[in-house]
């Protein structure tokens, strides 16, 4: 994901100063995203390496890039719950792409 700017400190899972929202947004310019980059992404999300994203995991990484959405965990909650398909209040790949696709488009 380095070709967008993302990149993850590997021991700390922690996005570093490249990681910005212009870079996360870069996924949806007139190019569709590939589904590598999709899962790229997904994997900075996703912290705890468990296949899903959950609430504190979207505020985390939404701090990150500076968007208000990510300064209420409540708010993470409603984001997640507007996409959880098979409400187990989490986000899987599938949930992402349609997350990406729809949040950031």
């Amino acid at each position: 994901m380095g070709n967008l700017g993302i990149f993850c400190d590997q021991e700390s899972q922690q996005p570093n100063e490249s990681f910005g929202f212009n870079e996360v947004s870069r996924l949806f310019e007139e190019e569709e995203p590939s589904l590598d980059e999709l899962k790229q992404a997904f994997d900075v999300f996703d912290v705890n390496k468990d296949g899903f994203i959950d609430a504190k995991e979207l505020q985390r990484v939404l701090g990150v890039l500076g968007l208000k959405q990510g300064l209420n965990l409540e708010n993470c909650n409603k984001m997640i719950k507007s996409f959880d398909e098979d409400d187990d209040g989490r986000i899987d790949f599938k949930e992402f792409v349609k997350f990406m696709e729809i949040g950031f488009c």
